[in-house]
């Protein structure tokens, strides 16, 4: 028997939240210290879930966590980044009188 932990972050659903397996945590105290020390090592987890899996397929919840503390993700920027100006090549300036007289003698 295995053990399903999907951990959600504000506005997730549970399904949408990551999946992680373990054979750690098998029962319902272990998964208490294991959801506690989950949100205090990221406050933007807003909910634990963990399922008991056997070989069969079968599956049922055996302990859920809410987080009360929970902060909001940061939030990431939507829109594009804010556009660059194009990088214009400067003329090359015209040849001083010295550099014309040098080529015309031919030196």
């Amino acid at each position: 028997m295995t053990t399903e932990i999907y951990i959600c972050k504000d506005g997730q659903e549970l399904k949408q939240g990551k999946l992680v397996y373990s054979d750690d945590v098998v029962d319902r105290e272990g998964a208490e210290e294991d959801a506690m020390r989950r949100c205090k090592g990221d406050p933007t987890i807003k909910k634990v879930a963990y399922y008991k899996v056997t070989a069969s397929g079968d599956f049922r919840v055996f302990f859920s966590y809410t987080n009360p503390n929970c902060k909001p993700a940061p939030k990431l920027q939507t829109g594009a980044p804010p556009k660059k100006k194009p990088h214009v090549a400067k003329k090359k300036p015209p040849p001083s009188l010295l550099e014309r007289l040098k080529r015309k003698i031919g030196l």
